[in-house]
């Protein structure tokens, strides 16, 4: 199935490369810690357009994180992810429009640990965590206050996703984007999955314009019911906030990097990582290689804070059209 919705999404019309590659891309948290609890992500701007808007996005990270707790409980996850979107959306009308997002997820034991390991050896910068670890070795467990104990989260591999439906409207300068996340997760691990409806409003209005450099900046609020074994843990509301910009820096090639916070999505547990708000930058290239065709999207995602559990790096390769 999963197969059959990429060749789909690839064989559609692509005659509207120039209209999608003028918006910024949206970013989609890759860390499992927020990806199973929040709906909120970063959605910039979506400029009118005739017909339909598809874009395919993956992004491939690497995290090793290990934090203790304050009386000498672990957390531990080592980990590569998969995360590849299926986006489709089209305008209802000049201010309104439509969206969905098909979500293929995956968690491996990897193979990229030896190449970080000889670049952070290279330029100098030790990585305690990744330098104790055993290479392409899958780990996520950790201790909570009693009587829960001890949980440890098996590797899934590849599975699908939560779907993500959404709708907005454009007001002046801004849009107001309402979105729901279905627990459509096909693997039964936990961790993986919201487990349950999820929920989020993001405003985005453009800040600043220029013929080569926009500026958005935009605030979301989000709800997701607490669920599951850790439902003690969970937070239910969520806060974002992003600021992006855009720079068309040679023709049709444009440089992009979006900012994106969001408060934390766990309480009580006694890892501070945990339970201090994220911070990420994801940046990168629209690249027009020739006329008529989708614009491609490459870059990465560097999780600025916390220091604690987060992902140390992602890779993302991605076409709009």
């Amino acid at each position: 199935m999963r197969l059959t919705l990429l060749i789909g999404l690839l064989a559609m019309p692509m005659s509207f490369a120039a209209a999608q590659g003028r918006d910024l891309p949206a970013y989609v948290p890759v860390n499992p810690v927020l990806a199973s609890r929040s709906a909120l992500y970063a959605q910039p701007l979506v400029a009118p357009a005739p017909g339909w808007r598809h874009a395919i996005v993956a992004d491939y990270a690497n995290a090793v994180e290990r934090t203790s707790s304050s009386n000498g409980r672990t957390y531990l996850f080592d980990a590569e992810t998969l995360q590849l979107d299926l986006w489709l959306g089209r305008d209802l009308s000049p201010s309104s429009f439509v969206f969905a997002d098909v979500a293929i997820r995956g968690g491996y034991d990897g193979g990229l640990d030896p190449f970080l390991n000889w670049y952070h050896d290279l330029i100098g910068l030790r990585v305690p965590a990744r330098n104790e670890r055993p290479e392409n070795t899958f780990d996520w467990a950790f201790g909570l206050p009693l009587p829960d104990g001890e949980v440890v989260r098996e590797r899934p591999g590849t599975f699908l996703g939560d779907l993500r439906l959404g709708a907005g409207t454009r007001v002046g300068r801004g849009q107001l984007v309402a979105t729901i996340t279905l627990p459509t997760t096909s693997t039964d691990l936990d961790g993986w999955g919201r487990g349950t409806v999820g929920t989020a409003l993001a405003y985005t209005t453009n800040l600043f314009h220029t013929s080569r450099i926009d500026l958005e900046g935009g605030v979301s609020v989000g709800w997701t019911p607490t669920h599951g074994a850790l439902a003690a843990y969970q937070q239910s509301t969520f806060l974002g906030g992003m600021g992006a910009m855009r720079w068309r820096a040679l023709g049709e090639q444009v440089l992009f990097a979006t900012l994106w916070m969001q408060s934390a999505n766990w309480k009580d547990t006694g890892f501070t990582a945990l339970e201090t708000a994220e911070v990420t930058l994801d940046f990168g290239a629209m690249l027009r290689l020739k006329e008529g065709w989708p614009t491609l999207q490459v870059g990465m995602t560097e999780d600025l804070v916390p220091r604690g559990p987060a992902v140390d790096a992602g890779f993302k390769l991605g076409l709009h059209w």
